[in-house]
């Protein structure tokens, strides 16, 4: 109950004018000449104050974890009815492998399909977390969208969930007849981490000789695990990822320090770009991660790879989860999904 009416309440604030939000949370954040959207800046605010209140305790993946689906659940977006969605176990290289399986109303023939690895630093998330974006990149694309639920650190340290990206992403090629999905047109995406996992899935079968995916969907991806300066300076207290956070997350994730420059990891310092699948790639203004996802898209464009790239200049890391409530986050979501109902070649 107390949920349902938190969730009631961001909802109603996210409707709010901005003047009566200028009242209640004061200016705007600034960083880099962006301005933080107001509707963002007020909900963390409210995030704060409830973390305050609360006895102290040892920050655990458990504790981050919990933290993590609380604010999913009072900010993402709702997903479309209209969308089936179905759970799975599919074989993966550790045992089972949980799914999810998105089908649109509006699918016609052999649908096209995008393979999705959610966001949390490989240690929190799950198939909640994108859930809302899911059904909406569904719909508008007209694709099988299947969510994977990959292994988590420090249970399951890297490269476990790579092994899982890759082996999910073989799954739905070897199983389009089944799913009536069309095997040239399976997409990889992700976001945060997950676009991380996306970028090595496509560079990992590039090495190994075999066909890319149609395309790469990478939103605010972690690409530089080694990265310094930049946005990792200015965004360094940004919410809801901070430069402890990604130390946190690093920590959990790498069986060792020095992981962090295998391309696995950090797919942004592989030198050979050339012949990987076209891309989207879409960062934040308010997100350490910001520099080092526009490094790597400019890369990718010049080793030759068609790139479609957006900076969402008033929104923080995670905003694709912070839909429901903020009306500048949800035109970003529709803008992602007209850039990947584009790069498929939907019209």
């Amino acid at each position: 109950m107390k949920m349902k009416i938190a969730r009631i309440v961001a909802r109603a604030s996210s409707r709010l004018p901005r003047w009566i939000l200028r009242r209640r949370v004061g200016p705007a954040l600034e960083i880099d000449g962006h301005s933080l959207d107001l509707h963002i800046q007020s909900f963390a605010q409210a995030i704060a104050r409830a973390a305050a209140r609360r006895r102290p305790a040892e920050i655990t993946p458990t504790v981050v974890r919990g933290d993590f689906r609380t604010i999913v659940a009072l900010g993402g977006p709702k997903p479309i009815e209209a969308v089936s969605v179905h759970d799975r176990i599919i074989s993966g290289p550790g045992g089972d492998l949980p799914v999810r399986l998105y089908h649109p109303a509006n699918a016609e023939g052999r649908a096209p399909a995008i393979v999705w690895y959610h966001q949390g630093g490989g240690v929190i998330g799950g198939l909640d977390s994108d859930h809302g974006l899911l059904s909406q990149l569904a719909e508008r694309c007209g694709a099988v969208v299947m969510s994977v639920d990959y292994r988590l650190a420090p249970e399951h340290k890297f490269p476990a969930g790579v092994d899982d990206a890759q082996a999910a992403h073989q799954w739905m090629l070897d199983n389009a007849d089944a799913l009536a999905v069309d095997p040239a047109r399976v997409a990889v995406g992700g976001t945060s981490h997950g676009g991380t996992l996306a970028a090595v899935v496509c560079q990992e079968r590039r090495s190994r000789g075999l066909p890319q995916p149609v395309a790469q969907i990478l939103v605010y991806p972690g690409v530089d695990a080694t990265a310094v300066g930049g946005s990792r300076d200015s965004c360094a207290e940004t919410w809801p990822l901070s430069a402890s956070s990604i130390l946190f997350f690093g920590a959990h994730y790498l069986p060792d320090p020095s992981a962090a420059r295998d391309e696995r990891v950090s797919p942004g310092l592989a030198t050979e770009l050339w012949g990987l699948a076209p891309a989207v790639v879409v960062t934040a203004g308010f997100d350490p991660l910001r520099d080092e996802g526009e490094r790597y898209a400019s890369a990718l464009e010049g080793a030759g790879v068609q790139v479609v790239t957006r900076r969402e200049d008033s929104l923080t890391h995670s905003f694709t989860a912070l839909a429901g409530i903020s009306r500048e986050a949800r035109r970003a979501n529709k803008r992602l999904a007209d850039d990947v109902a584009g790069i498929l070649g939907v019209d």
